[in-house]
């Protein structure tokens, strides 16, 4: 089933030629272009996939339509676009997936809506993990090692108003596509650990689950709830700190992609980050993953107490370090627990306390 994408708002004449070209690549259908806030409400029920807002619609702004949406009104990915550059502020303060300048270039919108299909694929991959820990807990408390009754009632008990999540299962497992979750705040234990499964565990949406959709707010690159944890994305620029409202929150776990996989690595299991290229190596309990990501991300995401640049190329866990060792030239040598050693360049020392 395609993503299913709205227009709200009036957007430029370019636009319908432009989605027309990037939805059959996208897997996604335009559904409809609604100018008004009248016919906007009306075509989010069902609640869309995708909505790509212009700022202003013909009766009010589209920040205030969007911000007058309840929680299980708003589409699960939302796109901005506007001709003003300061509207991105507002757009990333009501935690909008992207936000588009006008005139639209094709290739940012095509990132942007790559970026919104990757948030939804996600969301409901993370509602998946969630509901297979559910049925394996289900599984267990009734005696029984066969799973595949309970899937099977799961996938028949939703109705087919979660579409998102349906595509979740057939894409993901299928194609390999990962993105942007639905990173969302809390830190209850045992939410995070229905979430993740186990500490370092991998997750495959490739099990049915209900498709009934939750009334969750879906938010940006750091979707979140009072009851869910933001995770950093290493995919992004800024970690997805971008839309995490009053960057009070810091993420709990770090989402590590290794081709149709996705793994949640807690961040308390991590020695220290790596650059490689265009890639990062996270190095954590004993294990090397490496995913796409910058330093940048990472220095903007965590907490600079303890997770500190030492090297233009390495952010490291102080908690793991055990020694640090002066040497010639006014770089020093950092020794974990474990045994590794690390360079510290004279640049960044005087982080280090």
């Amino acid at each position: 089933m395609p993503l299913r994408v709205v227009v709200f708002g009036q957007v430029p004449a370019s636009v319908p030629e432009l989605l027309a070209h990037l939805t059959p690549t996208l897997d996604a259908s335009v559904l409809g272009y609604h100018t008004d806030s009248t016919s906007a409400r009306a075509a989010l029920s069902p609640v869309p996939d995708i909505a790509l807002v212009s700022a202003e619609l013909a009766d009010m702004s589209g920040f205030a339509f969007v911000q007058s949406l309840a929680a299980s009104e708003r589409p699960t990915a939302i796109v901005f676009a506007s001709a003003r550059e300061e509207d991105a502020v507002h757009a990333f303060e009501l935690q909008a997936t992207d936000f588009v300048p006008v005139p639209v270039v094709a290739v940012r919108l095509r990132d942007a809506m790559a970026r919104a299909r990757q948030q939804v694929l996600q969301v409901a991959l993370l509602r998946t993990a969630d509901e297979l820990q559910r049925l394996i807990g289900e599984a267990n408390a009734s005696g029984s090692r066969e799973l595949g009754t309970l899937f099977t009632r799961a996938a028949g008990s939703g109705q087919a108003s979660g579409q998102a999540s349906g595509q979740a299962s057939g894409q993901l497992s299928g194609h390999g596509h990962a993105g942007v979750l639905d990173q969302e705040d809390g830190g209850d234990a045992r939410r995070r650990k229905r979430a993740t499964g186990q500490s370092t565990g991998t997750l495959i949406a490739s099990t049915p689950w209900r498709a009934a959709r939750t009334t969750e707010p879906s938010v940006g690159r750091f979707a979140r709830d009072e009851a869910e944890e933001p995770v950093l994305d290493l995919a992004q620029d800024d970690g997805g700190r971008a839309s995490s409202g009053s960057g009070e929150a810091r993420p709990l776990r770090v989402l590590v992609r290794e081709g149709r996989r996705i793994r949640f690595v807690p961040l308390s299991d991590v020695d220290w980050f790596e650059a490689d290229g265009n890639y990062i190596l996270v190095h954590a309990a004993g294990e090397k993953y490496r995913t796409r990501g910058t330093i940048t991300a990472i220095e903007s995401a965590l907490d600079p107490r303890q997770f500190v640049r030492i090297h233009r190329r390495i952010v490291v866990n102080m908690d793991r370090v055990r020694e640090m060792s002066p040497l010639p030239g006014g770089d020093g040598l950092l020794m974990l627990g474990d045994g590794s050693t690390l360079r510290l360049s004279r640049t960044y020392r005087s982080r280090v306390r």
